[in-house]
């Protein structure tokens, strides 16, 4: 659903579903629930139409309600009012102008009903409908009808910006984190088939017929079955001479949903990692990863992909086993699920082939399209034809009301558990959508370890990968600038010429630690103008906004050069070892001294052990036995560790050194 009625989940939208086992037993529970008897509604494949009752010029009559600011959505689009919302030339005018000839003219008789619903006086609940006239986009219906999903309510909400600044919606109160602009409300079965009963009285004179929900049925003689799919293979082309290949059940096993992620293309430009485009993108191998996306988002790309495939194939096992009085479920737009104890509060669709809508090659390079015919991400695209769902409905207003964005930047070398904890700060707070930590790229005063390796960028990132792996991170995107300055690259993201759209709010990461001089953390951000931000874009309180600092055991600050000096002392030093334990966490001490060459990574000593091998030669022992270590001992199996480093080196294969291979073995996604 678009417009006022808001977006209808997806099954990877959901709170409930973080990883892709989570997805899987979503789809699980949803089997169970289709095969009971008119437990599903189809999804329609037509245009949203929200319709109300106001009181206006003296009487009570419908009107149509987009859901925005605006002044004439909030009062209602009365017949009189239809060709000051849409332009002439409109494809919705007629159409509305019918519609509400059809309420309008049934409204004395189905006024019980009206009352019924609760609807009569309260213009904040609305009829959330489905308009079809004939053909749509991609699917044929053989007349024009009008199909009523169900009764909402518009949550109460004030603009704060904007040329609706001030204007107010009545409502019911708005849940915290809550961001829809309305909510489903219980409702008589029995009343709203009156309802429907009476308004085809009239309709029927107008070429119109108008249906409730439409319940599904699972077909005789079917059985819904996953087996088949969870089997199949889905490849994904890392580069043009190397590919991963597993059945989409082990993808999912491995895979976390990155809904809360976005993703930067080669081209420089960002998308959401569960973008149709970027999986068909995936899906066609062409550009290959290594072309397509940077580095460091490469691995939520690739999970968005396979959380997209895996949504449509096991969606199309669901929508094959279902028919309707309205025909089978798969000639429509998919099935919709209500149940709050197994869905939760809010209804979820699932579409299978719909939720591409035609699957086109994407990302193809055809120097013959014009610039105009590019797509989001640059790539050129071939011409095919794209649905107007309700994701992508041109006449749904697109009344944005902006996202609350933390942004914590800093060179981080190194991030230790003061930072981590600065950042769950922000991402605990249920007003906050978004966590973004920005690794700065500094070119003069480097940091470097005792034997002159010099801590990079992306050593920080990966040490910031440790970290995060050990909270709750789906708010929080991590990011490398090549902005030298934490500033500048600050700027990058809240300048005119930056990502953010009008109305999000930006919170600048700070913290109430003084400095030696005692001024507050916070101060640095003093210097930030609203001239120097783009419009629209507001800077929250820096004061108010600031979180705690948090110090070592015994109040000792965290320092970045106390961490790298233990780095450096624990090739020969146990103390060392166990000091940095309070710097990243008991598991993350040999994940941290592998990234700088101090003995294999985790998964390398897991990989020996399953093969047979007990342990690899030169690995970092297990933490209990560190303190027992003789370090004349320990001293030399760091030189036979070296000896290992070197040797491994020399017989990787060259594509292997690309960083996104690196980072794509060293997640685990090709185990």
């Amino acid at each position: 659903m678009g417009g006022a009625a808001g977006h209808m989940n997806h099954p990877f939208d959901l709170n409930s579903v973080d990883t892709g086992n989570d997805l899987l037993d979503f789809f699980e529970k949803a089997k169970k629930f289709v095969e009971k008897k008119d437990a599903g509604a189809v999804k329609i494949d037509g245009v949203n139409v929200s319709f109300k009752v106001v009181e206006a010029d003296g009487v009570h009559q419908f009107a149509v309600d987009r859901g925005s600011m605006k002044e004439i959505d909030i009062g209602g689009i009365t017949m009189g009012r239809v060709d000051q919302r849409f332009p002439e030339g409109h494809g919705m005018r007629p159409a509305i102008k019918t519609l509400l000839m059809i309420l309008n003219k049934s409204l004395r008789n189905i006024k019980d009903e009206l009352e019924a619903l609760g609807m009569w006086d309260n213009p904040s609940l609305f009829l959330n409908t489905e308009y079809v006239a004939g053909t749509t986009n991609v699917t044929q219906y053989d007349e024009n009808f009008l199909a009523i999903h169900g009764l909402n309510q518009f949550y109460e909400r004030t603009a704060k910006s904007g040329a609706s600044k001030g204007n107010t919606r009545p409502g019911a109160s708005r849940p915290e984190g809550v961001k829809a602009p309305s909510t489903e409300v219980p409702y008589d079965p029995k009343v709203m088939t009156k309802l429907i009963k009476k308004l085809n009285v009239v309709a029927k004179d107008y070429g119109f017929q108008v249906y409730g929900s439409v319940p599904t049925q699972r077909l005789e003689d079917s059985d819904i079955d996953f087996s088949s799919t969870l089997s199949q293979p889905f490849t994904v082309q890392i580069s043009d001479d190397r590919e991963i290949t597993k059945p989409l059940k082990d993808w999912l096993s491995e895979a976390s949903n990155p809904r809360y992620k976005t993703v930067k293309l080669k081209n420089g430009k960002k998308t959401h990692p569960l973008h149709k485009e970027l999986y068909k993108a995936i899906l066609n191998g062409s550009p290959a990863i290594v072309d397509l996306i940077e580095d460091a988002d490469a691995e939520a790309a690739i999970y968005g992909a396979v959380f997209m495939h895996a949504t449509r194939m096991l969606g199309n096992d669901i929508l094959r086993g279902l028919t309707s009085p309205m025909g089978d479920v798969m000639n429509h737009e998919g099935v919709v699920l209500r149940d709050e104890k197994m869905f939760g509060p809010n209804p979820v669709k699932i579409t299978g082939e719909f939720i591409l809508g035609g699957m086109g090659s994407a990302f193809q390079d055809d120097t013959s399209l014009n610039e105009d015919e590019e797509d989001f991400v640059g790539y050129k695209l071939k011409p095919v034809k794209e649905v107007e769902d309700e994701d992508d409905d041109p006449v749904v207003d697109q009344d944005y009301t902006g996202q609350t964005i933390a942004i914590v930047p800093g060179a981080f070398k190194l991030p230790h558990m003061g930072h981590l904890k600065m950042v769950q700060q922000y991402a605990q707070r249920p007003d906050v959508d978004k966590v973004i930590v920005l690794i700065s790229s500094p070119l003069k005063n480097q940091r470097t370890l005792k034997d002159g390796t010099v801590v990079t960028a992306q050593h920080s990132a990966e040490v910031w990968n440790l970290l995060l792996d050990t909270i709750d991170s789906s708010k929080i995107d991590l990011r490398i600038s090549q902005q030298p300055s934490s500033v500048r690259a600050t700027y990058d993201i809240i300048g005119t010429d930056g990502p953010l759209n009008p109305n999000d709010k930006v919170i600048l990461g700070a913290s109430d630690k003084p400095d030696d001089g005692g001024i507050p953390d916070w101060h640095r951000w003093l210097s930030v103008k609203p001239k120097d931000l783009k419009p629209g874009v507001e800077i929250l309180d820096l004061e108010s906004n600031a979180v705690k600092a948090f110090d070592r055991q015994g109040g000792t600050p965290f320092k970045g050069r106390d961490m790298r000096d233990l780095i450096s002392d624990a090739a020969t030093d146990v103390d060392a070892i166990e000091e940095l334990e309070e710097f990243v966490g008991e598991d993350n001490v040999f994940e941290l001294l592998a990234i700088f060459g101090m003995g294999p990574r985790q998964k390398e000593v897991n990989e020996a052990t399953s093969m047979g091998s007990g342990a690899v030669q030169g690995a970092p022992a297990a933490k209990p036995n560190w303190p027992e270590v003789d370090v004349e001992e320990e001293n030399a199996e760091q030189e036979r560790q070296s000896r290992l480093k070197r040797n491994k080196l020399e017989n990787i294969d060259l594509n292997m050194l690309d960083e996104v291979m690196k980072l794509i073995i060293e997640k685990g996604i090709s185990q």
